[in-house]
């Protein structure tokens, strides 16, 4: 081959290795992501919503990072001792905030101060109890001045827990944990996270537009970001359109990623989208304890899995646990309730007949928050116990399952069926909501007793599902239901 003829056969090699290598991994690419809320606040402290929470790991980065693989990694810190209950991290030299500023030890120490205040009230400061002094500061009854964390120096975080919670490391990977710089917070006045000029990040974006009006939120690439996980794309564009489904929007091509319901599912996959999930969610009955116990166990014995499965949708299965499978936990079916027809009908017989007026109360009813697929499920319940018990049982839906969460609790209700979400990988944070104050111990045993008294019955798993276009990859449920938005690529056209 001639010398000239070389060059030419080069060129045109070194052009097509650049084209591949643009469509692989076209890092300039926008990404268009749906919502299925609006976000209040982007305050990493006081992020309590999916959807808060979401946005403000995008935003900033913790001591510890989830990579790719779902594996726990090094964030800020580059490295840890571990000493009895005492934690040392060394913090990475080159950590720096959105605007240049040196990221520090201090910064992380007064961000744990701040979520622990009583003053905050943070959503997620249960998290955080395994700190010495942690619960009592967020309860009001020590100062800040007694927390367990000490900035050392500049790079070094000293942090003293007062039991040996198994998840706290993954727990410093939540927005909880993130840092705040206290010289700017001071400066927001009382408005930090509530805007777009009020929000300095370290993590992998930053925000550059936050439109309340006309929602929208942009997030960029944060080019002054020093760690493992630059963004593998340019730009975010967070959108919600609450005159469309989440489905409508994507077949529409308005949005390359969304939250969907799972009555959405069946018709995306078949229309080309993908989808990754976590199950983190738990459908429960709830009883209430004005109920007699042989009342409630006749009732519990007729809601198994066996009445309500045709009625559930996909993204959504049988419960066989009270912990939902995101937790991980190792508690399994134990405590759990079998279908019993004969002896329910039995011990209901005999319960009536204790009753006032030998007959339920006339103002029995049970409440149901309704998100497209559970009114099946209740109804399908609620038929069965009037079929074979002959227990006429009105019901009534609700706005929002916060309504009926305090349920786990008090069980004021005579009834009550909506879901119950961990927000996080730590079983403490989910025991929370049922008044359980955990700190260590077996699961299992938690469990029992949970179940024991038949006032909390767990009907099915629902998963938190996630759709999107073919021309996206990478996308990674982590921490819990968050999703690392930088390691996402998209193919152009």
């Amino acid at each position: 081959m001639k010398p000239f003829f070389k060059v030419i056969s080069l060129f045109l090699v070194s052009i097509i290795l650049l084209v591949a290598t643009a469509c692989s991994n076209n890092d300039d690419a926008y990404i268009y992501f749906q919502l299925d809320e609006v976000p209040k606040t982007l305050d990493p402290q006081t992020a309590k919503t999916d959807i808060e929470l979401l946005i403000s790991q995008n935003l900033y980065e913790g001591l510890m990072r989830y990579d790719e693989k779902g594996e726990l990694q090094y964030g800020v810190a580059k490295s840890y001792k571990k000493q009895g209950l005492t934690y040392t991290f060394t913090l990475r030299d080159d950590a720096k905030w959105k605007n240049g500023d040196k990221l520090t030890a201090h910064d992380f120490a007064f961000a744990f101060k701040r979520a622990l205040s009583f003053d905050t009230q943070a959503p997620y400061a249960s998290l955080l109890y395994c700190i010495k002094n942690g619960k009592e500061i967020a309860s009001g009854d020590l100062i800040n001045l007694n927390l367990g964390v000490t900035a050392v120096d500049d790079k070094t975080l000293k942090i003293e827990l007062v039991y040996d919670d198994p998840d706290f490391l993954k727990i410093l990977a939540h927005p909880i944990a993130m840092p705040c710089n206290e010289e700017f917070f001071v400066s927001c006045k009382g408005k930090y996270g509530l805007d777009t000029d009020f929000a300095l990040s370290n993590g992998s974006y930053r925000l550059a537009k936050w439109g309340k009006e006309i929602f929208g939120i942009r997030l960029y690439r944060n080019k002054e970001y020093t760690g493992d996980f630059y963004a593998k794309n340019a730009a975010v564009f967070i959108s919600y359109n609450k005159d469309l489904t989440a489905a409508e929007t994507l077949k529409q091509n308005d949005a390359d990623i969304a939250f969907v319901s799972s009555n959405e599912i069946d018709d995306l996959t078949q229309n080309g989208f993908k989808t990754v999930e976590t199950q983190n969610t738990v459908w429960f009955l709830t009883l209430g304890a004005s109920l007699p116990e042989p009342i409630r166990q006749s009732f519990a014995m007729l809601a198994g899995s066996e009445v309500y499965s045709p009625s559930l949708t996909s993204g959504v299965a049988p419960a066989n646990s009270i912990f939902p499978p995101s937790l991980n936990t190792n508690a399994g079916a134990s405590g759990m309730l079998a279908y019993n027809l004969e002896n329910a009908k039995a011990i209901y017989t005999e319960a009536i007949k204790q009753l006032p007026d030998k007959k339920l109360p006339d103002d029995i009813k049970l409440y149901y928050y309704d998100n497209g697929f559970s009114k099946n499920m209740v109804t399908s319940i609620v038929g069965h116990w009037q079929h074979h018990l002959g227990a006429y049982i009105n019901i009534e839906a609700v706005s929002s399952p916060q309504v009926l969460e305090a349920q786990l609790k008090e069980q004021s209700y005579y009834m009550a069926i909506f879901p119950v979400s961990a927000n996080s990988v730590s079983a403490s944070e989910y025991l929370a909501k049922f008044g359980i104050d955990y700190t260590i111990g077996d699961l299992t045993e938690q469990q029992i007793s949970l179940l024991n008294g038949y006032s909390r019955i767990p009907l099915a798993f629902e998963s938190k599902t996630v759709a999107f276009s073919e021309s996206i990859s990478n996308i990674k449920i982590v921490n819990g239901l968050s999703i690392d938005m930088s390691f996402i690529e998209k193919e152009e056209d």
